[in-house]
């Protein structure tokens, strides 16, 4: 009879607990409907003897699969080395980047700056030019007219 028991608390025990681990599990409607029902105490109790057979059942798999842990946080320590030295290159790169971009930059820079002011000086050289030829076209104007004068 013992044993029908046990099993009846446990099968009562997994109803209470499988409400956990659904997805829809809200703690607080639980909450209110052991307080509504007055089953505060037997709840609990059913969620100590769970927490129980959880923390057994968490304890034979770690002991079970103690080896295969073992290998998995050893692989994670590497992979955790490994992501850290991919970490530090990419960084490493990045600086890089910035050292290629600004050694591109800086003299592209500087030639649209000293094409400009060649563009300018060029503006500059062609309007003084024109000038110098006003002056003297006006010179030879001015010339052209004293002598065309005196002939008068």
């Amino acid at each position: 009879k013992k044993p029908a028991a046990t099993s009846d608390h446990m099968h009562e025990s997994d109803e209470v607990l499988g409400q956990f681990v659904r997805p829809d599990f809200d703690t607080h409607s639980f909450v209110r409907v052991s307080v509504r029902k007055n089953t505060v105490s037997e709840d609990l109790a059913h969620l100590r003897q769970g927490i129980a057979v959880l923390e057994t059942q968490l304890r034979e798999q770690v002991v079970s699969h103690h080896a295969r842990l073992i290998d998995q946080v050893t692989h994670a320590k590497e992979l955790e080395s490994m992501v850290t030295k991919v970490t530090d290159g990419v960084s490493k790169l990045k600086s890089s980047l910035v050292r290629v971009k600004s050694s591109i930059k800086d003299p592209y820079l500087q030639l649209q700056r000293k094409t400009l002011e060649l563009d300018r000086l060029q503006s500059a050289s062609e309007m003084i030019r024109r000038g110098l030829r006003v002056r003297e076209a006006s010179d030879k104007l001015r010339e052209g007219v004293k002598m065309g004068g005196g002939r008068d």
